[in-house]
């Protein structure tokens, strides 16, 4: 934990662990375990600190800030977003082009698919179904000022918002949303897509990742990538790993993860979570 610095006194190491969300720090009932509560609560007894790197937006992940009493900046939007969970300050921005975004809508509108999209504070679907209906029925139990600002409209593609972070493409038929995903390589010179669930596709701007979201959050607070333990379980998490000096695979993730983690840990619904970090740790 210490190394001497050029003027020949001890500096403590800086650490950090910045997990994924769904799948990873949240059990499949959503919730998150007591044991990673508490499990999180040493490491920063132990000077290492604790951050999310999601594909959610801010309003959605305040009451896993609170729960986890997180102080560090967030990374948002598979990367398209770095904010500050107390001072709400944007530290890194970017947007899907909008002419950009009116091509995407269009192409998932004319196959049929079910899609949505991300501003930054608001879900906006065609109907309520789905990631919509979720943060619906979360709403019915959080207090107004923490409420998920929800927008609707049967005419998405003509009536869209402005400055969108990312848009996700839902299908239960795998081989109709390979061809959706087919379909959007068309605009790959500005955008990335990778997938954080079987039935979907997530598209934002390109050079936008978890990963390239890792490195920012490194260089801008001074954290050195060899300290730095990501974790995740799905395709939107492969790119954190890949930077993270401690890579770590939940149980339940992907073949794909598996490969390139330096560890296994157990599924998000056997203590996952509290495994990696202590092993990271050394707890």
């Amino acid at each position: 934990m210490q190394y001497l610095n050029g003027k020949g006194m001890f500096e403590i190491k800086k650490k950090i662990v910045i997990s994924d969300m769904d799948g990873t720090l949240l059990r499949s009932d959503k919730t998150i375990s007591q044991k990673t509560i508490e499990t999180v609560n040493e490491l920063r007894k132990n000077n290492i600190d604790f951050t999310i790197a999601t594909g959610r937006i801010y309003p959605v992940v305040l009451e896993t800030v609170k729960t986890m009493n997180i102080k560090k900046p967030l990374i948002l939007c598979n990367g398209a977003l770095l904010q500050d969970p107390i001072t709400e300050e944007v530290y890194f921005s970017k947007l899907l082009e909008d002419d950009i975004v009116h091509k995407i809508l269009k192409t998932a509108d004319e196959s049929g698919c079910y899609f949505y999209y991300y501003t930054k504070d608001s879900i906006c679907a065609k109907e309520l179904k789905y990631t919509a209906k979720y943060y619906y029925e979360m709403n019915k139990t959080i207090k107004q000022e923490k409420k998920i600002n929800i927008y609707l409209s049967p005419n998405l593609v003509n009536e869209r918002k402005s400055n969108i972070y990312k848009v996700v493409v839902l299908e239960e038929n795998v081989e109709k949303l390979k061809q959706v995903k087919q379909e959007m390589k068309k605009y790959d010179e500005y955008i990335d897509i990778v997938s954080s669930y079987w039935n979907n596709i997530e598209i934002v701007a390109k050079d936008v990742s978890k990963g390239a979201g890792v490195k920012f959050f490194a260089e801008k607070f001074d954290y050195e990538i060899e300290n730095i333990m990501c974790i995740g379980d799905e395709e939107n998490d492969e790119s954190m790993l890949k930077v993270a000096g401690f890579p770590v695979a939940m149980g339940n993730a992907s073949e794909n993860m598996k490969k390139i983690a330096q560890y296994i840990t157990s599924s998000n619904d056997n203590e996952g979570m509290s495994e990696a970090i202590l092993k990271f740790a050394e707890l």
